[in-house]
């Protein structure tokens, strides 16, 4: 089951699944995006079950996951991957602009962990991945929301790891995405007064760099092993490394590597 189907690292999580001969539920609050991913997937040959949903509505995830548990007999991973990127700093942002992003992003992971939840703890290989960001792994100026919301996922999958611990079973990672060149920085929302377009721009030409095919790749390997943390591409992996070497100083170390 994948979230965020419609478009992205979803797609081609959804389009790489169904060539690996898996069956294949996806779900998207965008039914045009979502119907180009259902033709791409079965184009390939895969068999898809595409549903129009919002990923954050928690009764709307139940009637979906009734709908593919029933086409399919059971779900044995999920990867929430719906999310939205968000333009605007402390500053910028008002309150409701949080609790938006926060809905998108954590609200999205957990609706649709409670509704599939049931069914992958009965698989004899179940996994949940998690979609963060390299957003999750360190906090920079300028994107308080989305950088908040994705700290979110982050702890929400290490809680949910330690609560399934008992069940080696099911397996739980979170995946850390640094710049992936999909259309997320086209369709961000942004704080009043913020330049979206401009934003996006500089987002395209500075810090996307790895193509959707090969993170979706990187996610369904590390998904596979069961392993808790998945990173994708260099700025992941620096952040990850930044993160962990330089502890709460590591906003000095960011800003010395971006200067030379």
């Amino acid at each position: 089951m994948v979230t965020g189907a419609g478009a992205g690292i979803g797609r081609e999580l959804a389009v790489a699944l169904g060539e690996a001969g898996a069956l294949v539920g996806a779900v998207d609050v965008d039914g045009v995006g979502l119907g180009e991913t259902v033709e791409r997937v079965r184009g390939r040959g895969g068999r898809v079950l595409g549903v129009v949903g919002d990923a954050a509505d928690s009764e709307r995830m139940r009637e979906v996951s009734a709908e593919v548990v029933g086409a399919f007999g059971g779900v044995d991973v999920l990867i929430n991957n719906a999310g939205r990127l968000f333009y605007g700093g402390v500053g910028e942002s008002e309150v409701e602009d949080f609790e938006v992003v926060m809905r998108a992003n954590l609200g999205a992971a957990v609706a649709s962990t409670k509704a599939f939840l049931p069914y992958v703890v009965e698989s004899s290989g179940g996994r949940i991945a998690n979609i963060s960001s390299a957003y999750g792994l360190i906090g920079v100026g300028g994107a308080a929301p989305y950088t908040a919301a994705k700290f979110a996922v982050r702890g929400f999958s290490e809680s949910l790891r330690s609560e399934l611990r008992g069940r080696p079973n099911v397996a739980v990672s979170c995946v850390y995405p640094g710049g992936v060149k999909t259309g997320i920085a086209w369709s961000a929302l942004a704080a009043a007064g913020v330049d979206a377009r401009k934003a996006a721009e500089r987002f395209d030409r500075v810090v996307a760099r790895t193509e959707p095919r090969v993170a979706a790749r990187v996610v369904l390997n590390g998904v596979a092993r069961g392993r808790s943390r998945v990173l994708i591409g260099a700025d992941a992996v620096l952040a990850d490394a930044v993160a962990r070497l330089a502890g709460g100083q590591y906003e000095k170390l960011i800003r010395l590597v971006v200067r030379g």
